[in-house]
């Protein structure tokens, strides 16, 4: 796509591109909103690979559906996951500020240390929105086990009125699925993983906890943990993970709290029944030292010393996503209307009652009116959503109904590009092995 801005994606208008990944590039965008004016939303353009692996797929839907149950002050809300154009995109709340990594790499670059209090209230907010996602039940009052799975600091948002908001709920589960067919997809990433997910071991929340933990440790030393450990090797730095002892923060940040190392390392604790057994009891610990320590540290201090790191940064050491935005009001959650691009969706009705997700009705569109662009993924429409987002009036064929989950096929089962290519291989190992037989028998027989 072309790189010029503002550019049409759909009924969405990109403004500027805010950041790129091994699995998608996000951009600021302008939607249309229920009141009939445009709000700025984040776009997140998953690449087109993507859609070579029908599972990944699959089970980016099903992360979607779970990613739309959430609404708490500490994640940024997920309003769509749609198509167009054969990508996969989702629409999710835009945040007007700073990821955290950022800040993390500017004090880096400058040898300074970022405050405790702002660590800890930017953790602490963290905290409070993992421990809502891994509580979090259905309607039914079962237990969903919701795991992050990259706690990270990139994927940490500072607003500049100083909101916390955690984003990219269930990618990281979607990139280890796809991985095999996009190489680096993670890479960078291993150095927050807990040492049973860099084991390949069964995660819970725990796993979680020891990944803000890491994030802890480097924001109060201003320096990297386990990435400087593994030389750039992504095996190396799975082994640190997993092995490498983990120096003393208070020896890294001199004048530390003795308290606040206390729950670095307790959070560190490679032993799972030795850490923080929930999220909840990490925020409550981080809560109690800044009523000790900082009390009155809000949202507001937060903004302050933020945009007092950003002030220091060298001239253009700032990435995309600090410039200011355009005077256009962010996207609601109940402002939201869903584009007849969707796969996932969510009303605000159903927003409101945090039931499970259903794709709401398309609008009625004028025959002819389609793009000719636009994919749909019939495979989550109805019969007549498929009869309104193609303008027609008359019947269409019955769709088969989405898989149930319990039969969907498992995280290890082979992506159909991979089972194409070891036919390929096959094939062609068979015609050479057949030609080579045929050269040696003429061979042995005078023949040549």
């Amino acid at each position: 796509m072309r790189n010029e801005f503002p550019q049409p994606f759909g009924p969405y208008e990109l403004l500027r591109r805010l950041g790129r990944g091994g699995m998608a590039e996000v951009f600021l965008a302008k939607a249309p909103s229920t009141r009939g004016e445009s709000r700025l939303v984040a776009l997140k353009r998953m690449h087109a690979q993507l859609s070579e692996d029908q599972s990944a797929v699959d089970m980016l839907v099903k992360e979607a559906r779970l990613a739309m149950q959430f609404h708490h002050e500490n994640i940024a809300e997920t309003f769509e996951l749609g198509a167009h154009d054969g990508t996969y995109f989702f629409i999710m709340e835009y945040v007007d500020g700073v990821d955290l990594g950022t800040l993390a790499t500017l004090c880096e670059n400058r040898g300074v240390r970022l405050d405790p209090a702002l660590v800890a209230f930017a953790c602490l907010g963290i905290a409070r929105g993992l421990a809502y996602a891994h509580e979090l039940c259905d309607e039914t009052g079962q237990h969903l086990g919701i795991v992050h799975r990259d706690v990270s600091p990139q994927n940490v948002l500072i607003s500049r009125h100083g909101d916390v908001k955690i984003i990219d709920f269930g990618v990281a589960k979607v990139a280890a699925r796809i991985q095999q067919t996009m190489a680096g997809i993670i890479k960078g990433k291993y150095a927050y993983m807990s040492p049973e997910q860099a084991s390949a071991e069964t995660v819970d929340a725990r796993s979680d906890v020891f990944s803000l933990g890491v994030c802890l440790w480097e924001l109060l030393a201003g320096k990297p943990l386990f990435r400087a450990l593994g030389a750039g090797s992504p095996f190396a730095v799975l082994r640190a993970v997993r092995e490498e002892p983990i120096a003393r923060i208070h020896n890294m940040a001199p004048g530390l709290s003795p308290e606040l190392s206390q729950i670095v390392h307790k959070a560190l604790e490679r032993d799972r029944g030795k850490r923080y057994q929930s999220m909840t009891a990490l925020a409550d610990e981080l809560q109690v030292w800044l009523d000790r320590h900082h009390p009155g540290y809000n949202e507001a201090a937060l903004s302050t010393n933020v945009a007092k790191v950003l002030a220091a940064a060298p001239a253009g050491s700032l990435p995309q996503n600090a410039i200011a935005t355009p005077p256009i009001a962010k996207m609601r959650g109940e402002e939201f209307a869903p584009s007849q691009l969707s796969v996932v969706a969510q009303s605000p009705l159903e927003r409101a009652r945090l039931q499970p997700k259903r794709l709401p009705v398309a609008p009625q569109m004028t025959p002819g009116a389609r793009q000719a662009s636009m994919m749909y993924p019939r495979a989550y429409l109805s019969a007549g959503q498929q009869a309104e987002l193609a303008g027609v009036t008359g019947p269409t064929e019955p769709l088969a109904p989405l898989p149930h989950p319990d039969l969907a096929a498992p995280d290890w089962w082979p992506s159909t590009r991979v089972v194409k290519q070891f036919l390929w291989v096959g094939l062609v190992a068979l015609v050479f092995a057949l030609g080579w037989s045929i050269i040696a028998t003429l061979v042995r027989t005078g023949v040549l």
